[in-house]
């Protein structure tokens, strides 16, 4: 069966705008692209609502990237990605309707609210995300064309904007896993260097007499603080081949600060 909307091309609203979506610049951020298509549909069709959700990586659960004609405080954020009409069209990998809001999960809880958008009205269109024929996630929204034929030309329609967004949604939420995965060496690291801290002055302690260090009045933790400060600015230092501005931005400092404290702890520049 022929797409009723690839008959008359210049006419076609729904060519026009697939077009300018496929034309689109990518974002930075993933909200931002996906608020940018539905801008691009709203010129053409009577868009009010739509969501964008995707899977965690356990298959789990659907959470929400990004709305539109809502507010994420007045929508839930997160439902089941096995329950419900939105479950279903992620198993299945087809468009599904939800008619009735009370007897799906996600809108069933926000229908308790006082705060609710008025915009999200059923029926409610289901448009699967599909890459490599898995489900990464579900776009909904209100129909384009209203209930006629049983939303087939939604569902036309849909389909080619999903087979369009499918890859660029991938690519995005790889681009965010590259960067949690790199976020996640970060704290290990910072963790590591913890632990070597902890049990290097710990061993450090564990040396000094407390009788003595009450009496003596030695001032331990100001005597740390700096040699913890000079070591780190030395190493810096060798790190950068003595280049004081190089060395400021591995540790997080600018110039001034760097050269006060060479000052402070003695350390002679190159």
């Amino acid at each position: 069966m022929s797409s009723p909307f690839l008959i008359n091309p210049r006419s076609s609203p729904e060519l026009r705008s697939l077009y300018e979506i496929i034309t689109l610049p990518h974002q930075t951020h993933l909200e931002d692209y996906f608020l940018g298509v539905m801008a691009i549909l709203a010129e053409y069709f009577p868009i009010k609502y739509s969501a964008l959700f995707l899977q965690d990586g356990q298959r789990q659960v659907l959470r929400i990237e990004a709305l539109y004609g809502a507010e994420k405080g007045n929508h839930p954020l997160t439902c089941s990605s096995q329950q419900g009409t939105m479950g279903k069209a992620l198993e299945s990998r087809q468009p599904r309707v939800i008619q009735n809001l009370s007897q799906e999960p996600l809108y069933e809880e926000m229908l308790k609210w006082q705060k609710r958008s008025e915009k999200i009205q059923p029926p409610i269109l289901c448009i699967p995300l599909v890459m490599d024929e898995i489900s990464i996630g579900l776009i909904n929204m209100n129909s384009l064309y209203g209930p006629r034929d049983k939303f087939i030309e939604d569902f036309q329609f849909l389909s080619v904007l999903s087979a369009i967004l499918s890859p660029v949604i991938k690519h995005y939420q790889q681009k965010k896993n590259q960067w949690m995965t790199k976020d996640h060496g970060a704290i290990a690291r910072s963790q590591r260097l913890n632990e070597i801290l902890e049990q290097k002055l710990s061993d450090v302690l564990m040396r000094i007499d407390p009788y003595t260090e009450t009496k003596a009045k030695m001032g331990i933790f100001d005597d740390m603080v700096r040699l913890v400060e000079k070591i780190l600015i030395q190493s810096a230092l060798e790190r950068m081949d003595h280049v004081q501005i190089k060395a400021a931005q591995l540790l997080g400092i600018n110039r001034n600060t760097l050269h006060k404290k060479m000052k402070e702890l003695k350390i002679k520049p190159r």
